[in-house]
């Protein structure tokens, strides 16, 4: 099928090899400088927003330009020349509408959309031609500026099972599941996923995950009815349940039952089987049992109440929400915005800033979707000259800070990071150096990754780290380099 450039049977063992970055095409305008930054479709095409014609500052736009990168043959496509942009520049893939949004950069607030379907679409009330770009006529709510970012949640890169474990021989009680070493791989974004028991005296229960105690241990929403056994079996998935009762916008949870209160805010239910199947809307509110549905916006029909309503057949399941695109202007901002570029109405904005970060995040950061491992949660690397990562509960609206041991390493302006997703683990490029490295988010330990064949200088902002799984399985990580034509990937599977 075209996918490989070679054979993948690298049989790496952990801690002993690390494999070489492999040369890929250049990238044909020219240098990349401030503001390049890439996203990924899940299947074939990397799209990179680079400004790349003069090494000036961080606001002395250059030109910039959108190009995809076809992974499967190995060769570059130009598409269209950007409003100029420079440090504060991002661009975010949007599986749903098939488009890339792009922040210019440059201290500006301009936004831009490039619509990659043979047909029109309509973000944020604005029609886009096939293949053309448009400008955003509701802007930024803040100026862009270092480590500026664009994220969408994306339920098409969500697995139908998370994680999976096996029941340790002591520490198990009715509210706690305790796994055995060797299958505990647990971090705080599995909060507010369910927990299934696959075997054993308590096979089939459901309850949903209320606490993440260490990587060995989950703290149950309410109680089983009896402790798990050594050797009891489990998985962690996306929320699904069978419905006690339904209204028009509303509908509620088994009984016995205590979700989080607003845990599933701002995501979306869909009924997958029973009465009303393949209805999907957004959810408002939750409480310990019920999910409130949020009132109908303009042009928006996964808002507003039921078209039919859920009873006790109707099996519904959770789901992240990418109607909604987030920004976090970056360069010190404790700022984060949201707009949901499905509605229709002519008044469009974006939300009041939600809950501020618990510190500025600043050159060198990173905000993102972490997909896997946690699918109710963004994510962000703060930069600003700390190794601090921090996650977004999107239901609650709160940030919590993970547990970090990175020693004397620390990253800003020049540093770039990505989610390696299904493994709990971020990669990160230290600016100004040729080092790289994996971030163990489970146990906060930073671990080598091989060195690039040429540094990053340390002052050029931009995002050039990105993971890719290809449909057939295959892991590599893709960087163009910072003041460089030079494009290379590394493989993943290793990490």
């Amino acid at each position: 099928m075209g996918h490989y450039l070679m054979p993948v049977d690298y049989q790496f063992k952990k801690g002993i090899d690390l494999p070489s970055w492999q040369w890929l095409s250049f990238f044909p305008p020219g240098p990349s400088y401030h503001g390049s930054a890439s996203t990924y479709d899940g299947t074939r095409y990397l799209y990179w927003a680079v400004q790349y014609s003069t090494t000036a500052g961080p606001t002395t736009a250059g030109t910039s330009v959108l190009y995809r990168y076809d992974t499967w043959n190995n060769g570059w496509q130009y598409l269209v020349t950007l409003t100029s942009g420079n440090g504060g520049m991002d661009i975010e893939y949007d599986s749903t509408r098939n488009v890339v949004y792009i922040i210019n950069g440059n201290a500006s607030t301009a936004w831009q959309a490039f619509n990659l379907n043979t047909t029109n679409v309509v973000i944020n009330n604005q029609t886009i031609t096939p293949w053309s770009l448009a400008t955003i006529s509701v802007v930024l709510p803040a100026t862009a500026s270092y480590g500026a970012s664009l994220t969408m949640p994306d339920d098409a890169a969500l697995p139908t099972q998370i994680d999976s474990g096996t029941a340790d021989s002591t520490g198990n009680t009715t509210t706690v599941v305790k796994a055995t070493t060797a299958t505990g791989t647990f971090g705080a974004g599995m909060i507010g996923l369910q927990m299934r028991v696959t075997s054993g005296a308590q096979n089939g229960a459901v309850r949903t995950i209320s606490a993440v105690t260490d990587k060995n241990t989950l703290t149950l929403g309410w109680a089983l009815s009896g402790a798990l056994a050594s050797g009891d079996t489990f998985v962690i998935e996306p929320v699904q349940m069978t419905a006690s009762a339904g209204a028009v916008n509303s509908i509620t949870a088994p009984v016995g039952t205590t979700f989080i209160t607003n845990q599933y805010a701002n995501q979306d239910v869909m009924i997958v089987s029973g009465t009303g199947a393949g209805q999907r809307r957004r959810i408002a509110s939750n409480t310990a049992t019920v999910l409130t549905l949020a009132a109908a916006v303009t042009g928006n029909a996964r808002t507003g109440n039921f078209a039919t309503t859920p009873d006790t057949s109707s099996v519904f399941k959770i789901v992240p929400s990418n109607d909604f695109l987030y920004y976090q202007p970056g360069n010190g901002s404790t700022a984060l915005y949201r707009v949901d570029v499905s509605t229709g109405a002519n008044a469009i904005v974006w939300s009041a800033a939600l809950a501020a970060s618990p510190a500025g995040i600043g050159p060198g950061s990173n905000t993102f979707f972490p997909t896997a491992y946690a699918p109710g949660y963004l994510m962000a690397l703060r930069g600003a000259g700390t190794a601090t990562v921090y996650l977004y509960n999107i239901g609650t609206n709160a940030w919590t800070t993970i547990t970090t041991y990175a020693g004397s390493e620390n990253f800003t302006t020049g540093a770039n990071a990505c989610m390696l997703h299904g493994k709990r683990k971020m990669f990160v490029q230290k600016e100004g150096q040729t080092r790289c490295y994996t971030f163990d988010l489970l146990t906060g330990i930073l671990e080598p990754a091989g060195v690039m064949p040429y540094a990053n200088p340390g002052s050029y902002d931009g995002k050039r780290a990105r993971f890719v799984k290809t449909p057939d399985g295959v892991e590599w990580i893709y960087i163009l380099r910072a003041g460089g034509q030079e494009f290379y990937r590394v493989p993943a599977e290793w990490m």
